[in-house]
């Protein structure tokens, strides 16, 4: 009796605990930045920034360089299996959909200089940029500003961020019930049969 009642304090504890963590927000955020090198950063923070992962920056380091040569087959592999699963698509949409309806936009920055070879071209995309902007709420989380360039020549500048704000636990329904359809019993099949098969 005394074991029983114990064992079921420790999988409460365990359970309360797990439902606190994925109760914690998560941070994802997206950064472009232009100039004669353009890179994508990546970030993720979690439990109150303690938890935080960035992308590398990018570097002129050799041994940089060899290693991804050396991944350049394992991400071609990668490609083909994604390509592969593009079938999949119209089963996994309902479970992308559940995922995307529970992420928030936290913040949206946006500094860029546009300009293309003919000044009507330029005046003409940059407007069409502006736009949407036009339908954010006013509010200091989007700072938005795309100015046009006449000058000749094609112009680039400046940056870009994203970050978006989910909480796990959220997102675990829309999961659990892919995971128990039929579409989920064999898109998780057919990823471990080609995981089985690519380890031979």
């Amino acid at each position: 009796m005394a074991a029983g009642i114990i064992a079921a304090i420790v999988i409460g504890a365990v359970v309360g605990v797990t439902v606190l963590l994925l109760s914690i927000p998560l941070d994802l955020s997206f950064r472009l930045g232009t100039g004669e090198r353009p890179a994508v950063r990546f970030g993720l923070r979690w439990f109150f920034g303690l938890v935080k992962k960035d992308s590398a920056r990018p570097e002129n380091d050799a041994g940089r360089q060899k290693k991804r040569a050396a991944k350049a087959q394992g991400r071609k592999r990668g490609l083909h299996d994604l390509l592969g699963l593009a079938g999949w698509l119209p089963d996994v949409w309902p479970l992308l959909r559940g995922v995307l309806r529970r992420v928030r936009v936290e913040e949206v920055e946006v500094d860029l200089v546009i300009g293309l070879d003919d000044p009507a071209d330029t005046a003409l995309f940059v407007g069409s940029l502006r736009a949407p902007a036009l339908l954010l709420p006013s509010s200091s989380s989007y700072a938005i500003s795309i100015q046009p360039c006449f000058d000749d020549g094609v112009v680039f500048q400046g940056h870009a961020r994203l970050v978006l704000r989910l909480r796990p636990i959220l997102i675990v329904p829309p999961i659990a019930r892919f995971g128990c359809s039929r579409s989920g019993r064999r898109l998780l099949g057919d990823l471990f049969l080609r995981r089985w098969r690519r380890k031979r």
